[in-house]
């Protein structure tokens, strides 16, 4: 019973010890996996404490067009990127952030245009 408790604490601090990653309170890992319809909006956050990071939004379905807006620790907004902001229309957005500020940085996913349910990943490395 003490070794199985022990276990069960360890996997708790292991869990919580991660960054936290939000949907709507949920806490999540560096690739969050989700769905979206036309009109609708997807937020998540992250904590950042690298001065460097890199975005990676994923739909592989490029008559879909979804949108990415980043909103900084301090206010400010980045975007909205789409999917031809890096030059080709491809389904995915790929973006490197650098010089950027420490805290918790926000992440907006707009469904601009999508026939049914378009399901995305969302990364933040």
């Amino acid at each position: 019973m003490k070794l199985r408790l022990a276990a069960m604490m360890v996997a708790a601090v292991l869990i919580l010890s991660f960054p936290v990653y939000a949907k709507s309170g949920e806490i999540g890992i560096n690739t969050v996996y989700d769905s979206i319809k036309q009109g609708e909006t997807d937020w998540f956050s992250r904590y950042v404490s690298s001065p460097t990071f890199d975005v990676y939004l994923i739909w592989n379905n490029p008559s879909s067009s979804l949108t990415l807006t980043l909103y900084s620790p301090n206010g400010d907004v980045y975007g909205p990127f789409r999917d031809s902001s890096d030059g080709a229309v491809d389904g995915k957005i790929a973006l490197t952030v650098e010089n950027s500020e420490q805290g918790v940085w926000y992440f907006r996913v707009y469904g601009e245009r999508v026939s049914g349910v378009q399901y995305y990943s969302l990364t933040v490395l």
